[in-house]
């Protein structure tokens, strides 16, 4: 059997452009969010009345249960609140956030992410929360700027007042 070059090329763009498609923060790179969101998508178009892929990923999904995330823990955070989706205070909503987003481990790149991390904190309970510094963030609870990254780049949870 002989493929034409053609159509490994054909195959080639069509996979660059769901790559591209697929990879909603164009690092590069898909996390298990992005897969997962794709996947989702997938067998939700394809839906229960298609032959093949779509019947069977659709009984499947509703068959199996996806694992609940696991944080990983951090410096100065309980890890049992953190992995606590009920303990929703500011400083473990941030901490699930810092996770949540896919950022470099240097402070130009953290500090330059935290309105992605303000935009997930907004998600879940704290509408109110805005960027107030390059290393600190209001999170519209009345408890002012708290200052979110060290100097050498790692989150961490310290009122400034």
């Amino acid at each position: 059997m002989s493929t034409s070059s053609n159509s490994i090329d054909s195959i080639s763009v069509l996979a660059s452009a769901i790559f591209k498609r697929v990879d909603t923060n164009s690092d590069g790179k898909l996390d298990g969010t992005e897969f997962q969101s794709f996947l989702q998508n997938l067998i939700g178009d394809l839906g229960d009345g298609t032959q093949g892929l779509g019947s069977q990923a659709s009984a499947a999904a509703r068959t199996l249960s996806a694992e609940p995330r696991t944080y990983q823990p951090m410096i100065g955070f309980d890890y049992t609140k953190l992995n606590d989706l009920s303990h929703a205070t500011p400083k473990y909503v941030f901490a699930r956030a810092t996770q949540n987003v896919n950022l470099a481990w240097d402070r130009a790149s953290r500090s330059g992410g935290l309105q992605q991390i303000v935009d997930v904190v907004k998600q879940n309970g704290y509408p109110d929360a805005k960027v107030t510094g390059k290393d600190s963030i209001d999170f519209g609870d009345g408890n002012g700027d708290i200052d979110v990254l060290t100097s050498d780049g790692q989150w961490w949870w310290g009122p400034k007042n």
